[in-house]
């Protein structure tokens, strides 16, 4: 995953076998330039990102990472979906959605291993009256247990990106991927605003 100059964020390939300590890997958050690349459609049903296409990249045609860069590129651009957005690509998958609630149930964690965690259990509050199942699986998993082991998460705002949703008995489940990623920083702007429904929603009932 990547973004290009415009802000438009990519989902890349690479041709090849990559070996994990290669010193030619790409590291994240580091900007390169591509000599050559193809675009390639993309027959996926759970796309990575909202495009119809992805870029295929040879690793042999990378160049040294870019330092004097002029235009800025986005730290991350999310983009969250609501409950009925998520059942309806469940029913009918076109990509990998964002999502953005609060943690109120941790499972499957193992607070004094957490690099040993595979799988964990997260009951997500996507809104003030639905609450879902995400399951965290192999890396994803080992990712949160780590987060959760240096700060407990629970009653946290997250966003949680590239996730997998599902209809399983009726309900609404989430999963994760490959692609995964979790975010807590209090100044992005879908955090501030969900912390904000939660605090009129708790001053609404005291008034009751």
């Amino acid at each position: 995953m990547c973004y290009d100059h415009h802000g438009q964020l990519l989902e890349g390939r690479f041709t090849g076998n990559i070996q994990p300590n290669d010193p030619k890997n790409l590291t994240e958050g580091d900007i390169y330039e591509f000599s050559g690349f193809y675009v390639i459609h993309n027959s996926r049903h759970r796309k990575l990102t909202q495009l119809l296409y992805y870029i295929q990249i040879d690793q042999k045609k990378i160049t040294s990472k870019v330092i004097d860069i002029g235009p800025i590129f986005p730290v991350h651009n999310f983009s969250p979906q609501n409950y009925q957005n998520l059942l309806r690509l469940a029913t009918t998958p076109t990509y990998l959605p964002d999502v953005v609630g609060q943690i109120l149930i941790i499972q499957k964690i193992n607070p004094y291993h957490p690099k040993f965690n595979t799988d964990a259990t997260i009951g997500l509050r996507l809104n003030m009256s639905t609450i879902v199942k995400l399951i965290l699986c192999d890396k994803q998993a080992t990712d949160f247990s780590i987060l959760q082991s240096k700060k407990n998460r629970k009653f946290k705002v997250v966003i949680i990106t590239s996730i997998i949703p599902k209809l399983f008995q009726g309900k609404l489940l989430l999963s994760s991927s490959p692609a995964t990623n979790f975010y807590f920083n209090k100044s992005i702007d879908y955090i501030k605003r969900f912390k904000g429904r939660i605090r009129d929603h708790a001053e609404a009932c005291s008034k009751e």
